[in-house]
């Protein structure tokens, strides 16, 4: 663990105009240093870096970060990996923090871990090159797929020996423990205490994290046997996880960046053949149903997820729940069909790279469009199933959180399915009560809530009124508002934690409050410099306006006021702020309590709502902001 004092002399040291320079050309414009973007493609410069501030912004993409950030982000470095590059850089020596017994225990098992998952690796890409049952079985797999050698290189790929313990020999003469192996999921240990290798006789597919160390295996078997399953993985271990992680992610990312959009596929072997072919930015769920930490996952590098769909309409069905889990993180989605019988592996090596890339563009739809098409088929002329199709449609809507977008998607069905689009959205505001609705145990006990409420009554709605409080905050907080307090005295004794919901808000506003309690204040520094990167970025993007005010206004003595020049004045406005917060957190209580309730309390609370909706309406023009 890398001690805070030399984290703080890292930070200080890297100059973020030097760090930069070092990856692309900057040019100077007024106070900042410019470039084209190198997180996406661009012809217009809409990158700055802002030696003042020790930030850099896209106005292009949004990216934003600090010196830590931007290695990381090129790099693919993890957040300790990248305060090493930059010591490494400034000259800046690191004593590592010695662990306590326990952490050392933690922090040994995982790194034991990854060094036997490497080993593994090297022992089974060594033994495909290098051993006659490799070459003549393993190669001769990957050589008929059409695997080049630099592509088979680029994905490490291995072959595992068809013996019982070969492997599990081989890593103990290394020094390796039976326990690490173990825990590993490398081996397993038999009932006469024996250890079998658990990959053998099958190729071998090395899964990577992000940062591109090994941390698991998928293994095909290409013998026919009734009895063997074709594909078998390494069990979750310490560093695996297969619901946080994709295939083909360490390979994936930078073109995924360029891109901005990644083909999410089914297969190691649909990847394998799509880089083979010049197509870089596809990863692959590996045949598991896709996950939110996997979605999250791949909206670290894009908004934009193209679905390519093998021509099998069972399994389309069958994944597009996993679709809706997209829509919900707020990324856009998209999806592809390809024709019966073949799969983006088959489809890519038939046609070639540019006739792969036309289709796709040709026969994507977004995913709202996709569903009813799909859909359709097998609704026909039965209205039921159509009634069921539009219920299916509308709580895929309801799942976008961006209003606009649910809008749009609106209009679209209403036009695919020549329905009213005020029915859909009638249909889609009684799916959000409905979802407040109490649902009585079937056992005829206590009535429990249909699904929990953290949020308010529209609850994919945004949060402009936390985000201007806790702004205000961490910009303006030790900005003298009376002779006594500073505006954090205020905003800390007319609120509390649990008034900002929004959980990067919240996490800001706590750490705000834990140096306040101690007598001391964060900078905007503290923030910009944050390992985590959601709070980082939203404090960059306050800290940079795409548009500032010209030099040439005061050189003809033409002065603007800045906010914080009117800070006390503007004490009113943000008094309003959390009124209305506090309102919020009032119907976010009404609406907690429907659950529990019967009809007659139903009333009275229904009736309470009214009038906190009204109230919130009230102040929230005052405020300008659009409910």
């Amino acid at each position: 663990m890398i001690p805070q004092d030399t984290v703080n002399q890292i930070l200080q040291a890297a100059d973020i105009g030097e760090v930069v320079g070092e990856f692309v050309t900057l040019k100077r414009r007024g106070a900042n240093l410019i470039a084209c973007c190198p997180f996406h493609n661009e012809k217009t410069p809409s990158f700055s870096v802002s030696p003042a501030k020790g930030i850099y912004k896209c106005f292009g993409c949004g990216k934003g970060g600090d010196s830590v950030r931007f290695v990381m982000d090129l790099e693919g470095l993890s957040y300790p990996d990248a305060l090493k590059w930059l010591a490494k850089k400034y000259n800046i020596e690191i004593k590592e923090k010695e662990f306590t017994d326990s952490e050392l225990a933690a922090q040994n098992e995982r790194e034991s871990l990854f060094i036997v998952s490497e080993f593994a690796n090297n022992f089974f890409r060594d033994y495909l090159l290098n051993s006659s049952e490799g070459q003549s079985v393993g190669a001769s797999y990957f050589i008929e797929r059409g695997f080049s050698k630099p592509v088979m290189e680029r994905f490490h790929l291995g072959f595992a020996p068809d013996g019982r313990d070969l492997f599990y020999k081989t890593a103990t003469q290394a020094g390796f423990s039976q326990e690490v192996l173990e825990k590993a999921g490398l081996v397993s240990k038999k009932d006469d205490n024996t250890y079998l290798d658990r990959f053998r006789g099958r190729v071998v597919f090395p899964i990577h994290n992000v940062a591109g160390k090994t941390i698991a295996f998928g293994a095909r078997i290409l013998k026919t046997d009734a009895k063997a399953p074709k594909y078998i993985n390494s069990p979750e271990t310490e560093i695996y996880h297969k619901s946080k992680i994709v295939y083909g992610i360490y390979q994936a990312k930078n073109a995924i960046r360029q891109k901005e959009n990644c083909f999410l596929v089914e297969g190691y072997t649909d990847v394998i053949s799509l880089h083979q072919a010049g197509i870089e930015n596809v990863v692959a769920s590996s045949g598991t149903s896709l996950t939110v930490e996997q979605i999250r996952l791949i909206g670290r590098f894009t908004d934009n997820i193209t679905v390519l769909y093998d021509g099998d309409s069972a399994g389309i069905k069958a994944s597009l729940r996993g679709i809706d889990l997209i829509l919900e993180e707020g990324l856009n989605v998209k999806a592809v069909v390809f024709p019966e019988g073949d799969d983006p592996d088959s489809y890519i090596r038939k046609v070639g790279g540019e006739a792969f890339t036309r289709y796709v563009e040709q026969n994507q739809k977004d995913f709202i469009r996709f569903k009813t098409e799909i859909s359709l088929e097998d609704v026909g002329q039965d209205a039921v199933k159509k009634a069921e199709l539009v219920e299916s449609l509308v709580l895929s809507i309801t799942k976008v959180p961006n209003p606009v977008k649910r809008q749009i998607f609106y209009q679209e069905v209403a036009k695919l399915l020549n329905i009213d689009e005020a029915i859909l959205i009638n249909e889609g505001n009684k799916k959000t009560v409905t979802n407040l609705k109490p649902v009585a145990k079937q056992d005829g006990g206590q009535v429990a809530p249909k699904r929990n409420i953290e949020m308010e009554i529209l609850s994919q709605e945004d949060h402009p009124e936390e985000e201007a409080l806790v702004r205000d905050l961490v910009l303006y907080g030790q900005v003298q508002i009376s002779e006594a307090h500073v505006l954090a005295d205020y905003i800390f004794s007319e609120t509390e934690a649990d008034i900002v919901q929004d959980p990067v808000l919240n996490a800001i506003y706590r750490q705000y409050y834990e140096f306040y309690s101690r007598g001391e204040a964060p900078t905007t520094r503290y923030f910009i410099s944050h390992p985590d990167h959601r709070i980082q970025e939203k404090v960059i993007q306050w800290e940079t306006p795409k548009h500032e005010l010209s030099q040439h206004w005061k050189k003809y003595e033409i002065f603007i006021p800045e906010y914080q020049d009117n800070l006390g004045e503007n004490i009113t406005r943000i008094n309003f702020r959390i009124a209305l917060l506090k309102i919020k957190k009032e119907i976010n209580q009404v609406i907690e309590e429907l659950n529990f309730v019967d009809e007659e309390k139903e009333v009275i609370l229904l009736e309470h709502l009214k009038e906190k909706l009204a109230e919130r309406k009230e102040i929230a023009e005052f405020l300008g902001s659009v409910l």
